[in-house]
């Protein structure tokens, strides 16, 4: 059983699948979230730089790259400083207080031998016991002063009434330009994760002039052509969730 139990937490501190497997949450994989973890898992080794994940709405495509990835980069490379924003500060906060409480469980303290630090543990703003920092914000918040390792960016537009606003795409490119690209260390990783909802959205512009800089996974509701899940043409994401009407949500 210890022999057992050490090839867990051994294979956990190396795989994020066999980490999210470790930390028992009752959670699943489906196909489209194991291809997410695989581009994670390589965003952590160094083989992706940029990431780009274009997912529709309730793919849970946050849960796996907002909640579950943090704690592991963070356990992976112990002095590392997590920047994680949102459309609002809200949202942002709530990413990181779930991400903060399962790097607080006895089972990521397995795996990576380090918890919460005592004198830093707010919702949007912690600190592990190593020396890790996370600090979470909304688009347009003043981040300045804060530099991170990996900057992560999910879902920057809350509505199609947001989308649709000229200014407010411009504010948040200039934003993203301005002030979050200029807080990240060099080399550090960026991670977008976004529904489309406009050509001319932030994953929009950032493709229009660094298209080869990045790494992009594009998962529709519906397949198209030639799909990154070998789905054929039609065939809905995760069928055995998404119903009729998430599905003619994403569609409008």
């Amino acid at each position: 059983m210890a022999a057992a139990e050490l090839l867990k937490r051994r294979n956990a501190s190396q795989s994020l699948a066999a980490y999210i497997d470790y930390l028992d949450l009752g959670i699943a994989p489906a196909a489209h979230h194991r291809l997410l973890i695989g581009a994670l898992e390589a965003v952590d080794r160094g083989e992706i730089e940029r990431l780009m994940v274009l997912m529709p709405p309730g793919s849970a495509k946050s849960t796996y790259a907002s909640v579950l990835f943090p704690p592991w980069f963070m356990g992976r490379n112990p002095k590392c400083a997590v920047l994680g924003v949102s459309n609002t500060t809200d949202l942002a906060e709530r990413f990181s207080r779930r991400a903060r409480n399962i790097l607080a469980t006895p089972r990521h303290r397995n795996v990576f031998g380090t918890g919460i630090a005592d004198d830093a543990k707010s919702a949007g703003n912690w600190e592990t016991e190593t020396g890790g920092e996370f600090f979470a914000s909304g688009v347009g918040s003043t981040i300045t002063g804060r530099r991170a390792d990996l900057g992560l960016i999910d879902d920057p537009i809350k509505s199609r009434e947001e989308a649709d606003s000229e200014r407010t795409r411009q504010k948040q490119w200039d934003w993203y330009v301005n002030d979050f690209s200029t807080r990240l260390k060099p080399g550090a990783r960026q991670i977008l994760i976004q529904t489309r909802w406009h050509e001319d959205d932030l994953g929009g512009r950032i493709l229009e002039r660094e298209r080869n800089r990045w790494h992009v996974m594009k998962l529709p509701m519906i397949a198209g052509i030639a799909d990154p899940l070998g789905r054929k043409t039609g065939e809905r994401l995760w069928p055995e969730w998404l119903t009729d009407d998430m599905v003619l949500t994403a569609k409008m």
